[in-house]
């Protein structure tokens, strides 16, 4: 299995030449299997990066798109999926019901004037969708040979957090979620999706700030990287992937925090726009 990263920037994209190294592109991941199944998670203006992927890599027609939530940075990507027009793709839409609306409601209303000069009827390829349920534990469900969990995250509005395994394989992405003002019952919903049956080989989790920022950004919906840190080493995942970099940082920030993210932890990095990653790392 592997994980590709189309765009790791929070809040808003941005064409700054100074952000050319980590990227400008809004939160999108494509996980592939080693059967070929695709599972894209997030469509904000990373997936420029990942339709080519698509396109370009072998494999199995169909698409699974799990949406964390519905803000506007994960969303604005979705004109760059121009697999939809490709009668030979299928393509589900899977998501949460976050204000009374699920992923249907939210997609068919983007696909639609004002917002698109498209509706879903000019799009070719096979569309469906599925509002995951609010149960807890949520269900295990499948997409061909990967395995998917889901949890709740403390974000405004609601937020999910995906596992995706592939037989011992596991990735789990938390991105816009803050961990200070997250429930009890949150925090140990995390603990269990990232720990059990076993720790997860790669952890993605939202870092956007440090202790020092932090208290300027409280109910903003993002943790800081300390906290990632602690949490990934106290349930044990084997890597750590900060993503959700604020809009304001330039690579000479950035990269001064990814150096002191690796000192506090060498399993821990900060994610970085059109990185391959192989799930479990592989070693030369």
């Amino acid at each position: 299995m592997k994980l590709v990263i189309g765009g790791c920037r929070g809040a808003y994209p941005t064409s700054n030449p100074s952000c050319g190294v980590y990227g400008g592109d809004t939160t999108s991941f494509l996980i592939q299997g080693e059967s070929g199944d695709r599972v894209l998670i997030d469509l904000g203006t990373g997936v420029r990066l990942l339709n080519g992927f698509l396109q370009a890599e072998p494999g199995l027609q169909n698409l699974l798109v799990l949406m964390t939530h519905y803000h506007l940075d994960h969303l604005a990507g979705l004109p760059a999926l121009t697999l939809l027009h490709d009668p030979a793709w299928s393509v589900t839409f899977a998501g949460p019901l976050l204000s009374g609306q699920g992923v249907e409601a939210v997609m068919n209303r983007l696909l639609a004037p004002p917002f698109s000069p498209l509706t879903r009827k000019d799009y070719a390829a096979r569309i469906d969708w599925m509002t995951l349920p609010e149960e807890d534990p949520p269900p295990v469900f499948s997409q061909n040979a990967l395995r998917i969990r889901h949890c709740s995250v403390q974000h405004p509005g609601g937020c999910n957090a995906y596992r995706i395994e592939e037989q011992e394989q596991s990735v789990v992405v938390a991105t816009d979620m803050e961990w200070a003002l997250s429930s009890p019952a949150q925090r140990e919903a995390l603990r269990t999706l990232c720990g059990l049956p076993q720790p997860a080989d790669l952890l993605v989790m939202d870092g956007q700030y440090s202790h020092e920022r932090y208290p300027g950004h409280e109910g903003w919906g993002h943790s800081t990287w300390e906290e990632c840190v602690a949490f990934a080493r106290e349930v044990g995942v084997k890597r750590l992937v900060i993503t959700h970099h604020d809009p304001a940082d330039d690579d000479a920030t950035l990269e001064e925090k990814d150096s002191l993210l690796q000192a506090f932890w060498p399993q821990a990095r900060l994610a970085r726009a059109g990185d391959v990653l192989a799930v479990p790392q592989t070693t030369t």
